[in-house]
């Protein structure tokens, strides 16, 4: 494993890469304003093809279908080229990168759509891919078996078995004239979440080949970690050391786009436009919604799970939170939801850039489209907030407010129990701008009151989806509320924080569980 790293490092410092950015003429303004693009590529990350135990077969429910049709609807929509952020293989294992390999190759034939034009493959590692020897224990428990599987143990062969080329740790593309720049996960680097360092070593080769760019038209850089300070705030979790963000912020024409954190694409905070343009991509595997937003609330929503890089808070606390802030809630987590599939397909004109997401398990679009003028300018979160569309409940909507019995969460290391609770119940909040999460306000009559969140989970589908508008069930232990509560007070917001009107109600009393 040393002599591998220590490998790695040289090749990082030798690597030369090609000239590549050479000065292009800016486009007419007119050209590529309407009608079709000038490039066109699809965006996926984090696909997580895995092996079952032994090796013999794909485990269930993490094989190649939707991986598949991602492919087959960036191919019919024209795509020059797809981008796949990272950890296409979750456990880090050749074979189930071959098996993205196959998928490609059977969708792209020689890289290629059916009306022959060439589809560049823009693939990346990300911590999965680059640490077969520690997560390829649970497919290969024996090591020497696993390092004949692993990725990491020789990168430059199970590229060669999959994609019949050169791996180079960080390398440069051109399509129809426009840049990408794409930095693999450096093999044999775990994750930690907050400081991501496995990407930084192409800063400053890519930094001279980007000042050769021309400025009035956009390139595209490749890294699974979020830069840092850039798409969902500062909260964020599976951000980079900030290496991606210092290269960046000097090249306001770049478009960076990223994976690792699995937040939802349907928060509109997953598009950062500051120095430069950052874009997340969301999920091709198991949405992790509480990654961010538990973060800007100690306590976590009620059914999230408490985030334990909370400020402040030393890392080795987290079981002390974990106990102390989920073990007594009474709402099962959604931290991991796995009946969605997301990507985009990316249209690039002389005067906009235009990112359609869609939803590859249903196959609908996910959200409204993103459409970023050309040259890109910076717009703050608080700005966008201003902006947008807070959401509302429908017409008509009422709360249920009862007290009842409930099982606590519990822990691997805390019991669950019985405990006297709140249930609620209420419509979705369907209409006006998409939800993000309801915040819950209880009272009493003496003024004592208690306030906490839910991520609306339904809201990270499309909105044509059965699940967007299916009512939500709330549970909130009584031992959380001031005692005596009397009403309580739900409010829908949007990714930014903006509210809607709220819904009220007093609570009722007990009904059986």
């Amino acid at each position: 494993m040393k002599k591998q790293l220590a490998s790695l490092v040289v090749a990082l410092s030798v690597l030369t890469l090609p000239p590549f950015c050479a000065t292009l003429p800016a486009q007419p303004a007119a050209s590529g304003s309407s009608g079709e693009p000038l490039l066109r590529f699809g965006v996926v990350s984090d696909v997580h093809i895995r092996l079952a135990k032994n090796g013999e077969s794909l485990e269930r429910g993490y094989g190649t279908e939707a991986f598949e049709k991602a492919l087959e609807w960036f191919r019919d929509n024209g795509a020059d080229a797809v981008i796949v952020a990272g950890d296409i293989a979750d456990s880090g294992l050749t074979r189930e990168l071959k098996a993205a390999a196959d998928v490609w190759f059977r969708i792209f034939p020689d890289d290629k759509a059916p009306d022959g034009r060439k589809v560049e493959r823009l693939f990346i590692f990300g911590n999965h891919d680059a640490c077969g020897m520690m997560n390829g224990a649970r497919v290969f428990p024996d090591e020497a078996r696993r390092r004949e599987e692993a990725i990491e143990a020789d990168p430059q062969k199970a590229w060669d078995i999959c994609f019949h080329e050169k791996w180079e740790p960080y390398y440069t593309r051109k399509v129809k004239g426009y840049d990408f720049f794409c930095a693999h996960w450096q093999p044999g680097v775990w994750c930690n979440g907050i400081a991501e360092k496995a990407s930084s070593g192409c800063a400053e080769a890519f930094r001279e080949l980007m000042e050769k760019c021309d400025p009035s038209r956009p390139f595209f850089y490749v890294q699974h970690c979020h830069p840092r300070d850039t798409v969902y705030g500062r909260c964020a979790w599976g951000v980079d050391d900030g290496a991606a963000t210092d290269l960046l912020s000097a090249f306001p024409q770049a478009v960076a786009f990223s994976g690792h954190s699995h937040e939802p694409l349907t928060n509109d905070r997953a598009l950062w436009r500051g120095a430069f343009t950052s874009v997340a991509t969301g999920s091709m595997r198991y949405l992790a919604a509480s990654q961010v937003w538990s973060r800007e609330h100690t306590a976590g929503y009620e059914n999230g799970t408490c985030n334990y890089y909370i400020p402040g808070v030393p890392r080795d606390d987290w079981r002390r939170y974990e106990a102390r802030y989920d073990a007594g809630k009474t709402m099962p987590a959604t931290d991991k939801i796995h009946g969605i599939r997301v990507g985009m397909l990316v249209s690039v004109y002389a005067d906009r850039m235009v990112f359609s997401k869609r939803e590859f398990e249903s196959g609908l679009p996910l959200d409204d489209d993103w459409v970023v003028a050309l040259p890109a300018k910076p717009q703050t979160f608080e700005k966008r907030g201003a902006e947008s569309e807070p959401p509302r409940f429908p017409d008509g909507a009422k709360v249920v407010a009862v007290r009842t019995t409930a099982q606590t969460r519990g822990t691997k290391r805390i019991a669950r129990k019985s405990v006297d609770a709140v249930h609620l119940s209420f419509p979705a909040a369907t209409e006006g701008g998409r939800v993000a999460e309801y915040e819950i306000f209880a009272e009493n009559d003496g003024g004592t009151t208690y306030s906490t969140r839910i991520f609306a989970a339904g809201g990270f589908y499309p909105q044509s989806h059965p699940k967007f508008a299916e009512p939500v069930e709330a549970s909130i232990p009584a031992s959380a509320l001031p005692i005596g509560a009397t009403s309580v007070r739900i409010t829908p917001l949007n990714a930014f924080g903006r509210r809607g009107a709220p819904l009220v109600a007093d609570i009722a009393e007990r009904i059986a569980p």
